[in-house]
């Protein structure tokens, strides 16, 4: 699928050691995007050795019984293609039962103290840590050994703690300020924006080491319509709007906004739109409990990978929401997959947000604004009522998908990461 000769068996030789706490079999979040890494340098010839988490991710909780009992696992995958191979350890960090401000800083202090002296004693030419967590990128940069050591920036740790309600300004300035400790100190620094450049510029990262790593989607689709696609799924044809919203239910994604948007769409439109949640997160009972005598609204659970395009073709709107406030701190991953569904996008999210600018400047999702139920059914609405907005929402979110997001630049940024981050010289 991604595979390009030009990259095939350009890394053979390197033994690459990745750090990111998140990583399959989770199936939301940024385990994906690792995921991807780690193979997109295996199939280029890389002897990978991950070091990772259990997964726990989105819902924040060991589901696996093998993982409930013991401090490590070894596990071993192979690559695509057979060209490199990929080994697992998987470290037994802890995971809080509410991942509040003291619940994640015990997941990144017990995951970096793991990590430490794992990844020192490994026998790896290079050392890549991937955010978040910042506790994986620490623990790649203080083991690096001499070795040239990279670190992937996929959110910005400072403004995603206090912009998705995590933490104060005074504790959110200390996790920037020692992301942006370990990010100087990197011999090459992978953005998956460059919209985080000038951020990272004004932390003391030197610019000629910032190199885009932009995210891929890793989802295939399906022709199927939304309604054979909900048959499939078993959900109901009752002939309303079916507006789905997939992935993690957290602080960040501010879905109560959402539900709000429900309510009223009851009071003033009844019957005509159903909101459906696929997936799993840290506010996924409060949302349901405040959805309780809403019905308009059904909680899903995860669905295997294998299933997920048929999710996204059941739904008539794909619906992408975010926190009021949250303005640069990562670009949803969720986004690469909806790109891939042939539905329209409507985007609850701030107007000088980072993930506006990128929507509204392909005008790939029609954008509202976020906090404001009213607006997101008016919204909503307006894409159900009108056929040539769909058409060209659908349109414009698969050309940006393939400019954006297409899985073979995602690919060669990875391989071009790594043959960077092999070429430099470690700094002390």
């Amino acid at each position: 699928m991604g595979d390009d000769s030009r990259i095939a068996g350009s890394l053979s030789g390197l033994v690459i050691c990745v750090v990111a706490c998140n990583f399959r079999p989770d199936v939301s979040g940024m385990a994906p995007y690792n995921s991807l890494l780690v193979d997109a340098l295996a199939e280029a010839g890389a002897t990978v050795k991950v070091v990772t988490g259990v997964p726990h991710y989105p819902q924040w909780r060991v589901v696996d019984p093998q993982y409930r009992f013991g401090l490590s696992w070894r596990e071993t995958a192979t690559a695509a293609a057979n060209r490199g191979s990929v080994s697992v350890l998987r470290l037994r960090h802890g995971v809080p039962r509410t991942p509040d401000l003291i619940g994640r800083l015990r997941l990144e202090a017990s995951f970096a103290m793991l990590s430490i002296p794992v990844v020192a004693a490994a026998r790896a030419d290079m050392v890549i840590g991937v955010t978040p967590l910042v506790g994986a990128a620490v623990a790649g940069m203080l083991s690096r050994r001499r070795r040239p050591f990279g670190a992937i920036v996929t959110d910005l740790a400072g403004n995603a703690a206090v912009q998705s309600g995590i933490a104060s300004g005074r504790v959110a300035k200390i996790v920037a300020a020692t992301e942006y400790r370990v990010l100087r100190r990197a011999d090459r620094v992978g953005v998956i924006t460059t919209k985080f450049n000038p951020a990272l510029i004004s932390g003391g990262v030197d610019a000629d080491r910032i190199i885009e790593v932009p995210l891929f989607s890793h989802v295939g689709r399906t022709d199927l319509t939304p309604a054979a696609a909900r048959r499939a799924l078993g959900w109901p044809e009752d002939g309303r709007l079916t507006v789905v919203h997939t992935g993690n239910m957290g602080m960040k994604q501010g879905l109560e906004h959402v539900l709000d948007a429900a309510r009223l769409a009851n009071d003033r439109h009844a019957g005509a739109i159903d909101f459906v949640f696929v997936g799993d997160g840290s506010t996924r009972k409060f949302l349901e409990q405040q959805a309780a005598g809403l019905d308009n609204v059904r909680f899903l659970d995860l669905v295997p990978d294998e299933d997920y395009p048929v999710v996204l073709a059941a739904a008539d709107v794909l619906l992408l929401h975010e926190r009021p406030g949250v303005i640069e701190m990562a670009l949803p991953s969720k986004l690469t997959s909806y790109t891939t569904a042939s539905r329209p996008i409507v985007a609850a999210v701030a107007s000088n947000s980072l993930t506006e600018s990128l929507l509204s400047s392909r005008n790939a999702a029609l954008v509202v604004p976020n906090g404001d139920p009213a607006a997101l059914v008016d919204g909503l609405l307006r894409v159900r009522n009108d056929h040539a907005l769909r058409a060209r929402l659908v349109d414009a979110a698969r050309v940006l998908g393939q400019e954006q997001f297409s899985e073979r630049d995602g690919r060669h940024g990875f391989v071009g990461f790594a043959k960077a981050l092999a070429d430099s010289r470690p700094r002390r």
